[in-house]
């Protein structure tokens, strides 16, 4: 790990801090955000129905493609700043940061809140697409200055 410190920083853990609190504002305040067929998700979605070829792109397929979206940076800036070793841990996190939410959601937020499992299952899905795309990155693209546990030499 010394060695993708050294050519990365600290640049995974900064923008691993960022992105937990833009979650944070996303799925934590009280209110949604553009829930309603006025705003530019709902006329997005109503083009998308309006085309045969596109209807198929429903409001429930969106949500879903979007919490997967949404957690694949966490996962994998989480693997990044815990090395190839532990990438898995991003996957981890995303798990448990996944349940916390929608814990929140379902206790302290639920006049305007849902919790879902389904939630759960894609947040959680997507840290782990995020955690194995850096894993794949950090065995591609293997640090400069560490070499590789294997090549090391022990005296």
């Amino acid at each position: 790990m010394t060695g993708r410190r050294g050519r990365m920083g600290d640049a995974p853990l900064v923008l691993l801090i960022l992105y937990t609190l833009f979650i944070g504002f996303v799925t934590l305040t009280p209110m949604q955000l553009d829930t309603g067929p006025a705003g530019p998700i709902g006329r997005l979605l109503q083009f998308f129905a309006d085309h045969q070829v596109t209807s198929w792109l429903t409001y429930t397929l969106v949500e879903k493609l979007a919490n997967v979206a949404m957690f694949v940076p966490f996962g994998f800036l989480i693997a990044l700043h815990k090395g190839r070793r532990r990438w898995w841990v991003g996957w981890v996190a995303g798990a448990v940061f996944t349940c916390l939410i929608e814990g929140t959601q379902a206790t302290l937020l639920s006049p305007t809140r849902y919790a879902t499992i389904s939630d759960l299952i894609t947040n959680t899905l997507g840290a782990g697409i995020g955690a194995v795309l850096a894993l794949v990155l950090m065995i591609l693209l293997p640090s400069r200055g560490d070499p590789d546990e294997t090549d090391r030499v022990v005296r």
